[in-house]
């Protein structure tokens, strides 16, 4: 199978403790024998936070770690999700997303085959609601949601 999954980072971990988690299953996924291809914005926060404290050592140490596993990085305002997507069969769309990524990939699930899945590490639905009010799940198949308490309220939003 072919996954297609978005991150805002899988390369760096500073000030992102589910990177961990992240790269575990993409890993995994890869070593199981499927496509994987992680896309990530460039020059997102946590990377050049990361390279600014850190230099390069962190980023060699992951590649060194998870060989064959990298990201592509794209420019947030030039999005060719069509190109990207044509032969997804399982698109997941990590909650660290912008907002008008999370609602352009759900519109092209509309005319798409892949299934699309909503992946929510946080407790932001409960914490922050309003951050999470501006994500527009109206096209997922379904939620990853990060323990019960979450999938509940995911439940009863209708998702």
């Amino acid at each position: 199978m072919h996954f297609c999954l978005f991150y805002h980072s899988l390369v760096s971990d500073w000030n992102h403790g589910n990177a961990h988690f992240l790269r575990g299953y993409a890993f995994e996924l890869t070593q199981r024998g499927h496509r994987v291809e992680v896309f990530e914005p460039k020059d997102n926060w946590s990377l050049a936070n990361q390279s600014a404290d850190h230099g390069d050592e962190p980023a060699q140490a992951f590649h060194a770690h998870y060989p064959g596993l990298c990201a592509r990085h794209y420019d947030p305002h030039a999005l060719e999700l069509d190109k990207w997507l044509e032969d997804a069969d399982v698109v997941i769309v990590h909650e660290w997303n912008d907002p008008a990524l999370v609602r352009a990939i759900g519109q092209l699930r509309q005319r798409s085959a892949f299934r699309l899945l909503f992946h929510d590490t946080h407790h932001r639905l409960v914490s922050k609601p309003e951050e999470m009010n501006r994500y527009d799940l109206t096209n997922y198949d379904g939620v990853l949601a990060f323990g019960a308490v979450l999938r509940d309220l995911y439940l009863e939003r209708g998702l």
